[in-house]
Protein backbone atom coordinates (compact mmCIF):
# COMPACT_ATOMS: atom_id res chain seq x y z
CA UNK A 1 0.00 0.00 0.00
CA UNK A 2 1.30 3.35 -0.77
CA UNK A 3 2.12 5.80 1.97
CA UNK A 4 1.87 9.75 2.11
CA UNK A 5 4.55 11.53 2.81
CA UNK A 6 4.54 14.12 5.05
CA UNK A 7 6.76 17.38 4.54
CA UNK A 8 9.03 17.55 7.33
CA UNK A 9 9.67 21.49 7.47
CA UNK A 10 6.08 22.21 7.57
CA UNK A 11 5.65 19.47 10.21
CA UNK A 12 7.95 21.21 12.09
CA UNK A 13 6.69 24.63 11.41
CA UNK A 14 3.19 23.51 13.18
CA UNK A 15 4.50 21.74 15.88
CA UNK A 16 5.97 25.26 16.44
CA UNK A 17 2.87 26.91 16.48
CA UNK A 18 1.52 24.31 18.84
CA UNK A 19 3.34 24.01 21.48
CA UNK A 20 3.35 27.92 21.79
CA UNK A 21 -0.49 27.02 21.83
CA UNK A 22 0.18 24.65 24.71
CA UNK A 23 2.33 27.35 26.18
CA UNK A 24 -1.03 29.23 27.54
CA UNK A 25 0.19 32.65 26.09
CA UNK A 26 3.51 32.54 27.62
CA UNK A 27 6.46 33.36 25.71
CA UNK A 28 9.32 31.00 24.41
CA UNK A 29 12.64 32.12 23.17
CA UNK A 30 14.41 30.44 20.41
CA UNK A 31 16.37 28.06 22.71
CA UNK A 32 13.27 26.98 24.50
CA UNK A 33 11.43 26.45 21.51
CA UNK A 34 14.52 23.96 20.02
CA UNK A 35 14.38 22.15 23.80
CA UNK A 36 10.75 21.49 23.91
CA UNK A 37 10.59 20.18 20.25
CA UNK A 38 14.07 18.40 19.86
CA UNK A 39 14.94 20.88 16.91
CA UNK A 40 18.21 22.04 16.18
CA UNK A 41 18.75 25.63 17.49
CA UNK A 42 19.52 27.05 14.06
CA UNK A 43 16.27 24.59 12.17
CA UNK A 44 14.41 26.06 15.18
CA UNK A 45 15.37 29.62 14.64
CA UNK A 46 14.36 29.36 10.85
CA UNK A 47 11.48 27.96 11.35
CA UNK A 48 10.35 30.98 13.85
CA UNK A 49 12.28 33.81 11.63
CA UNK A 50 10.09 32.26 8.81
CA UNK A 51 6.44 31.99 10.58
CA UNK A 52 7.50 35.56 12.05
CA UNK A 53 7.83 36.92 8.97
CA UNK A 54 4.63 35.65 7.63
CA UNK A 55 2.75 37.24 11.05
CA UNK A 56 1.96 34.03 12.35
CA UNK A 57 4.30 34.57 15.47
CA UNK A 58 5.78 38.14 16.95
CA UNK A 59 8.37 38.84 18.69
CA UNK A 60 8.83 40.57 22.17
CA UNK A 61 11.30 43.15 21.26
CA UNK A 62 12.37 43.27 25.19
CA UNK A 63 13.55 39.59 25.55
CA UNK A 64 13.49 38.48 22.09
CA UNK A 65 11.19 35.87 23.03
CA UNK A 66 8.03 34.57 20.81
CA UNK A 67 4.38 34.35 21.21
CA UNK A 68 1.21 33.97 18.97
CA UNK A 69 0.17 36.05 17.01
CA UNK A 70 -2.96 38.56 16.72
CA UNK A 71 -3.14 37.02 13.17
CA UNK A 72 -4.24 33.57 14.10
CA UNK A 73 -7.41 34.81 15.31
CA UNK A 74 -8.70 35.36 11.88
CA UNK A 75 -8.50 31.07 11.28
CA UNK A 76 -10.97 31.04 14.43
CA UNK A 77 -13.21 33.86 13.27
CA UNK A 78 -13.67 31.80 9.52
CA UNK A 79 -13.71 28.54 11.18
CA UNK A 80 -16.58 29.18 13.68
CA UNK A 81 -18.51 30.99 10.17
CA UNK A 82 -17.88 27.68 8.33
CA UNK A 83 -18.15 25.12 10.53
CA UNK A 84 -21.83 24.27 10.43
CA UNK A 85 -21.81 22.57 13.99
CA UNK A 86 -20.71 25.49 15.80
CA UNK A 87 -23.58 27.31 13.78
CA UNK A 88 -26.40 25.45 14.74
CA UNK A 89 -25.07 24.78 18.11
CA UNK A 90 -23.64 27.88 19.72
CA UNK A 91 -27.43 29.52 20.26
CA UNK A 92 -28.38 26.60 22.14
CA UNK A 93 -25.49 26.69 23.99
CA UNK A 94 -26.35 30.24 24.71
CA UNK A 95 -29.68 29.86 26.10
CA UNK A 96 -29.18 27.61 28.52
CA UNK A 97 -26.18 29.08 29.71
CA UNK A 98 -28.05 32.00 30.44
CA UNK A 99 -31.07 30.38 31.83
CA UNK A 100 -28.89 28.42 34.47
CA UNK A 101 -25.87 30.81 34.73
CA UNK A 102 -23.15 28.62 33.80
CA UNK A 103 -20.96 27.53 31.29
CA UNK A 104 -21.70 25.68 28.59
CA UNK A 105 -19.71 23.56 26.38
CA UNK A 106 -19.40 21.81 22.57
CA UNK A 107 -17.02 19.04 22.10
CA UNK A 108 -16.30 16.86 19.04
CA UNK A 109 -13.49 13.96 19.22
CA UNK A 110 -10.20 14.30 18.16
CA UNK A 111 -8.33 10.83 18.02
CA UNK A 112 -8.20 9.49 21.67
CA UNK A 113 -8.99 13.11 22.85
CA UNK A 114 -11.74 15.31 22.75
CA UNK A 115 -11.44 19.04 21.35
CA UNK A 116 -14.06 21.93 22.74
CA UNK A 117 -15.11 23.60 19.46
CA UNK A 118 -17.70 26.22 21.19
CA UNK A 119 -17.67 27.80 24.85
CA UNK A 120 -20.03 30.47 26.23
CA UNK A 121 -18.79 31.79 29.34
CA UNK A 122 -20.87 31.92 32.58
CA UNK A 123 -22.78 35.60 33.53
CA UNK A 124 -21.21 34.45 37.31
CA UNK A 125 -17.69 34.86 38.25
CA UNK A 126 -16.48 31.83 37.39
CA UNK A 127 -13.72 30.89 35.05
CA UNK A 128 -13.21 27.38 33.71
CA UNK A 129 -9.77 26.21 32.30
CA UNK A 130 -10.78 25.43 29.20
CA UNK A 131 -10.30 27.65 25.56
CA UNK A 132 -11.90 26.51 22.26
CA UNK A 133 -9.77 24.35 19.82
CA UNK A 134 -8.00 23.22 23.31
CA UNK A 135 -8.20 18.61 23.56
CA UNK A 136 -9.07 17.25 27.20
CA UNK A 137 -9.44 13.34 27.98
CA UNK A 138 -12.79 11.61 26.69
CA UNK A 139 -12.18 9.48 30.27
CA UNK A 140 -12.98 12.46 32.26
CA UNK A 141 -15.07 15.15 31.01
CA UNK A 142 -18.45 14.96 30.55
CA UNK A 143 -19.10 15.92 27.05
CA UNK A 144 -15.67 13.36 26.50
CA UNK A 145 -17.02 10.48 28.24
CA UNK A 146 -20.49 11.06 25.73
CA UNK A 147 -18.29 10.69 22.83
CA UNK A 148 -16.69 7.60 24.54
CA UNK A 149 -19.87 5.86 25.12
CA UNK A 150 -20.70 5.58 21.89
CA UNK A 151 -17.62 4.63 20.00
CA UNK A 152 -17.14 1.96 18.17
CA UNK A 153 -15.71 -1.44 20.29
CA UNK A 154 -12.38 -1.35 18.99
CA UNK A 155 -12.07 2.22 19.47
CA UNK A 156 -13.02 1.86 23.03
CA UNK A 157 -11.39 -0.44 23.85
CA UNK A 158 -7.94 1.24 22.71
CA UNK A 159 -9.05 4.05 24.88
CA UNK A 160 -10.28 1.71 28.13
CA UNK A 161 -6.84 0.05 27.55
CA UNK A 162 -5.08 3.33 29.26
CA UNK A 163 -3.11 4.75 30.36
CA UNK A 164 -6.42 6.48 31.82
CA UNK A 165 -4.74 9.37 33.91
CA UNK A 166 -6.09 10.51 37.10
CA UNK A 167 -7.03 14.43 37.63
CA UNK A 168 -8.67 13.93 40.86
CA UNK A 169 -9.07 11.81 43.55
CA UNK A 170 -12.44 11.34 41.85
CA UNK A 171 -11.13 10.31 38.47
CA UNK A 172 -12.37 6.34 36.92
CA UNK A 173 -8.86 4.84 36.22
CA UNK A 174 -10.29 1.58 36.72
CA UNK A 175 -11.46 0.18 32.52
CA UNK A 176 -13.70 -1.67 34.20
CA UNK A 177 -15.42 0.66 36.45
CA UNK A 178 -15.14 3.23 33.41
CA UNK A 179 -16.81 0.33 30.99
CA UNK A 180 -19.92 -0.08 33.79
CA UNK A 181 -20.34 4.05 33.43
CA UNK A 182 -20.46 3.66 29.63
CA UNK A 183 -23.17 1.61 29.89
CA UNK A 184 -25.29 3.91 31.83
CA UNK A 185 -24.56 6.58 30.25
CA UNK A 186 -25.66 4.54 26.87
CA UNK A 187 -29.27 3.75 28.77
CA UNK A 188 -29.50 7.29 30.78
CA UNK A 189 -28.39 9.09 27.74
CA UNK A 190 -26.05 11.59 29.35
CA UNK A 191 -22.94 11.65 31.22
CA UNK A 192 -21.69 13.46 34.60
CA UNK A 193 -18.44 14.94 35.09
CA UNK A 194 -18.36 14.54 39.15
CA UNK A 195 -15.15 16.80 39.99
CA UNK A 196 -13.05 14.30 37.75
CA UNK A 197 -11.41 16.98 35.73
CA UNK A 198 -10.83 19.66 38.89
CA UNK A 199 -12.46 19.35 42.47
CA UNK A 200 -15.55 21.08 43.16
CA UNK A 201 -16.81 21.72 40.00
CA UNK A 202 -19.00 19.37 37.62
CA UNK A 203 -20.53 18.62 34.22
CA UNK A 204 -23.50 17.33 33.04
CA UNK A 205 -23.04 16.53 28.64
CA UNK A 206 -25.56 14.77 26.35
CA UNK A 207 -24.91 13.30 23.07
CA UNK A 208 -25.97 14.88 20.17
CA UNK A 209 -26.49 12.22 17.50
CA UNK A 210 -26.34 12.03 13.63
CA UNK A 211 -27.95 9.18 13.38
CA UNK A 212 -28.76 5.90 15.60
CA UNK A 213 -26.22 5.29 17.84
CA UNK A 214 -23.61 7.73 15.68
CA UNK A 215 -22.74 10.59 17.78
CA UNK A 216 -21.09 14.17 16.33
CA UNK A 217 -20.85 16.02 19.03
CA UNK A 218 -21.81 16.47 22.82
CA UNK A 219 -23.51 19.29 24.93
CA UNK A 220 -22.76 20.42 28.58
CA UNK A 221 -22.78 22.77 31.45
CA UNK A 222 -20.49 23.45 33.79
CA UNK A 223 -20.14 25.10 37.32
CA UNK A 224 -19.66 24.56 41.02
CA UNK A 225 -21.16 21.32 42.49
CA UNK A 226 -23.86 22.74 44.46
CA UNK A 227 -25.16 24.94 41.37
CA UNK A 228 -24.87 22.09 38.71
CA UNK A 229 -26.89 19.64 41.16
CA UNK A 230 -29.69 22.72 41.41
CA UNK A 231 -29.81 23.21 38.21
CA UNK A 232 -30.18 19.22 37.56
CA UNK A 233 -33.08 19.35 40.12
CA UNK A 234 -34.41 22.58 37.88
CA UNK A 235 -34.98 20.91 35.07
CA UNK A 236 -31.00 21.19 33.00
CA UNK A 237 -30.89 17.77 31.69
CA UNK A 238 -34.20 18.22 30.17
CA UNK A 239 -33.23 21.46 28.53
CA UNK A 240 -30.31 20.12 27.42
CA UNK A 241 -31.90 16.80 25.46
CA UNK A 242 -34.51 18.63 23.93
CA UNK A 243 -31.42 21.15 22.65
CA UNK A 244 -29.85 18.04 21.49
CA UNK A 245 -32.87 16.88 19.61
CA UNK A 246 -33.25 20.28 18.10
CA UNK A 247 -29.49 20.33 16.86
CA UNK A 248 -29.69 16.77 15.52
CA UNK A 249 -33.08 17.31 13.70
CA UNK A 250 -31.53 20.71 11.90
CA UNK A 251 -27.97 19.39 11.13
CA UNK A 252 -28.90 15.72 10.41
CA UNK A 253 -32.48 15.65 9.71
CA UNK A 254 -32.43 12.84 12.39
CA UNK A 255 -35.16 12.76 15.16
CA UNK A 256 -33.32 10.89 18.23
CA UNK A 257 -35.73 8.39 19.97
CA UNK A 258 -38.24 9.95 22.13
CA UNK A 259 -36.73 7.87 25.26
CA UNK A 260 -33.36 9.98 25.32
CA UNK A 261 -35.48 13.17 25.64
Amino acid sequence: MATTKTIQSVERAFSILEYLQQCGGGERSVKEIADALELNKSTAFGLINTLTTLGYLQQNADNQKYVLSLKLLSFSNTIKVQNSIIRTVHPYLEQISLKYGEIAHCGVAQGDSVIYVDKVESSRSLSINTQIGTKNYLHCTGVGKCILAYMPEDEQQHILAGPLKALTFNTIVDPRQLQVELRHIRADGYAMDNEEVEVGLSCVAVPVFSAPGQVSCSISISGMTPRVRTALRGGLLDDLRQASADISRSLYGYQPADDLL
